[in-house]
């Protein structure tokens, strides 16, 4: 564990997972002050790993396409899609009624229910008495199946690539290393504008 990102990988070097603390359901920044942006973290961790022919997946805050898009073009051979995929009629759990709103329950791998059924041994809590919270519990609204959100994501991360102005994965990394393609840090009103706004009403349809 390092002070900005945490990797995981199995004895025989197959991947490595970065987990920059940035997952929906985790609470390391808060509690262990542990953390670094998913994108610069992929980033730097890719520099190395591909130095050894070691893959990596980008382990949390893929919110969007947008985001598989930068995580891939930044060195990324996966990406874990846990909250976006959480919710739909093919993840695990039974959907219930809150206010009204049909939803399952989505639980952080570092919350104490996620530890009670035995994850506790990868936050080094196995061997403690007292199991200290990196994670919460929560629900996530009914998306329907995966059968409609797949195709739509593979779909918007090609045009993204297309955007990009690159043909696949390499040659978007290779544009990024001579500098033809450039990754930039935007302010949160450079966000905000990117996003819609200025609209009193809108519906948002994905597809």
């Amino acid at each position: 564990q390092r002070c900005w990102f945490t990797l995981w990988w199995d004895r025989t070097w197959t991947y490595i997972c970065c987990c920059c603390c940035c997952c929906c359901a985790l609470l390391w920044l808060q509690v262990c002050a542990v953390g670094r942006g998913q994108a610069t973290a992929v980033y730097q961790v890719s520099r190395v790993a591909n130095q050894l022919g070691v893959p990596i997946i980008a382990d949390g805050g893929i919110q969007n396409s947008g985001h598989i898009c930068k995580a891939l073009a930044l060195g990324a051979s996966a990406v874990m899609c846990g909250s976006m995929f959480a919710g739909t009629s093919e993840a695990p759990g039974d959907y219930f009624h809150i206010n009204g709103q049909r939803v399952k329950k989505y639980r952080g791998m570092g919350s104490l229910d996620a530890m009670a059924k035995g994850s506790e041994a990868r936050y080094l809590s196995d061997t403690q008495n007292l199991k200290i919270a990196q994670g919460v519990s929560g629900t996530v609204k009914d998306k329907g199946s995966v059968r409609k959100t797949v195709p739509y994501l593979a779909q918007a991360v090609k045009q993204g690539f297309q955007d990009l102005g690159v043909q696949d994965v390499p040659q978007a990394r290779e544009a990024l290393a001579a500098g033809t393609m450039r990754m930039e840090c935007r302010t949160g009103a450079a966000q905000a504008e990117g996003g819609v706004h200025d609209l009193l009403t809108y519906e948002k349809t994905p597809w």
